[in-house]
């Protein structure tokens, strides 16, 4: 897979996920605890992915099954805290606010690497972490963030740590079986904080609204746990960990646009002004502006 294709598939990611805000918002205003969600949508992707690739996943050494488990531990924390946070707080502010991992992986590339990340990027992830206050904080009222917001953001800082872990075994062992285990940890860990919290869905089969909402369930986690993971794994099998990011960060925009169109949230001037710094950040960071300039320049001449 060429990088160009990497970037594709990230992307589409990334636009799913956008999508899953929206599901997930609406499986959380039906009445489910976030619990109940997380372990429906990740036993689903898990079903999924072991039915289709058992063959290679049987076939894999001990060590990639160490590192699928232990990167699985923060890909549930990563979505805990999301997901807690999205009972508390709008679909928008849960997608733009998740986005703040583009801001901690240059953070943790450095502490870990010693490794300066190229300026244009940095500059890019403080223009989308702008955008990331300006949608979810009201200047003029501090308090005016609540406590979704606060777990989003701590799910955010897990997500960058999952992004940066990823990106290295990704390239070292086969990206679909580490999804693999990931998934099965993230289904164990959901299971056991479900049946603490809430305990099993209660679903009527007779009523279509109840039934409605764990067939979303289903859904959500065949194509934003099964599909879009498996798609984050192998991208970053062919890209580096910064650029996967920001790529994967388009959720962050196309979340708050589709809440506008299915959830009837209001679309005023911060969320405008949010999206478009979020979207400008992500451009940036996959277009070198200056050195477009100067080709432009040197063509006039």
């Amino acid at each position: 897979m060429n990088r160009n294709i990497a970037r594709l598939v990230l992307l589409s990611a990334g636009i799913i996920w956008g999508a899953g805000f929206i599901v997930n918002k609406y499986i959380l205003n039906s009445g489910w605890d976030d619990s109940q969600l997380l372990f429906v949508r990740f036993f689903t992707a898990t079903v999924f992915i072991f039915l289709i690739f058992f063959k290679k996943i049987i076939q894999t050494d001990i060590e990639t099954v160490r590192k699928g488990l232990f990167l699985g531990l923060f890909l549930f924390l990563g979505f805990f805290f999301q997901t807690w946070g999205l009972e508390n707080t709008t679909a928008s502010n849960n997608a733009l606010i998740t986005a703040g991992y583009i801001v901690f992986l240059p953070l943790i590339v450095y502490i870990m690497e010693k490794r300066i990340v190229h300026r244009r990027t940095l500059f890019a992830a403080a223009i989308t972490f702008v955008g990331i206050i300006v949608i979810s904080v009201d200047v003029g009222n501090i308090a005016s963030v609540n406590i979704g917001d606060v777990y989003t953001f701590i799910g955010a800082i897990f997500w960058g740590g999952h992004i940066y872990l990823l990106g290295i075994h990704a390239k070292k062992k086969d990206p679909v079986v580490l999804m693999a285990f990931q998934l099965l940890v993230v289904s164990v860990l959901a299971f056991i904080a479900m049946m603490i919290k809430a305990g099993i869905p209660q679903v009527d089969f007779a009523d279509w609204n109840s039934y409605k909402v764990l067939l979303a369930a289903v859904l959500i986690g065949f194509f934003a746990s099964f599909i879009a993971f498996t798609f984050q794994s192998i991208g970053q099998k062919h890209s580096n960990e910064t650029e996967a990011a920001i790529l994967i960060s388009t959720e962050s925009v196309f979340g708050p646009i589709l809440a506008v169109f299915f959830l009837n949230e209001l679309f005023d001037f911060r969320l405008a002004i949010g999206i478009i710094l979020v979207f400008g950040g992500v451009l940036l960071s996959e277009i070198d502006i200056l050195s477009v300039i100067k080709k432009r320049k040197r063509i006039k001449n």
